[in-house]
């Protein structure tokens, strides 16, 4: 079985390039937007619609939804009708074939900039757990599971 796993300090994290594709291999109609305005006085979420080549910033909030938004001309949409819009949910399993299919194609694209993602691979129905140090990833699983003879989770007894 083969898992995505974060290689170096910052966090686990997709790059918008590889959400998208790995969301128009499951067949899903994507309107990907990123949050333009950091302002948080405002009565207003500001968005511009983004596509596959965006080059995401250091901190970009993205969004991804089924249906487009209706932004105002200057790309505002009010918090009260944002609110009511459904994300679509880009939180994959690490095992997910079509996330372990974009992070082989995609390489070093599929990473963002606090992330190396990297495919590792472990024997079918092993349990497994990532154990994770300031981001940095590494999977646990067979005898590591055990401590004494007691089976632990999650790294803990």
């Amino acid at each position: 079985m083969k898992l995505v796993v974060n290689r170096c300090y910052g966090g686990y994290g997709l790059s918008s390039k590889a959400i998208l594709r790995v969301l128009e291999l499951k067949g899903e109609t994507v309107f990907a937007y990123v949050q333009m305005d950091k302002n948080l006085e405002r009565e207003a979420e500001n968005l511009k619609a983004i596509d596959k080549d965006y080059k995401e910033g250091f901190w970009d909030n993205i969004y991804y939804f089924r249906e487009p938004l209706d932004l105002c001309e200057n790309g505002d949409i009010s918090f009260d009708e944002l609110r009511y819009k459904n994300e679509i949910d880009v939180d994959f399993d690490r095992e997910d074939k079509d996330l372990v299919q974009i992070v082989e194609e995609l390489d070093a694209e599929a990473s963002t900039n606090l992330s190396e993602l990297e495919v590792l691979e472990i024997p079918d129905n092993h349990e497994y757990y990532i154990d994770d140090y300031d981001g940095v990833e590494r999977i646990v699983s067979g005898l590591e599971l055990h401590v004494d003879g007691k089976r632990i989770v999650g790294g803990a007894e």
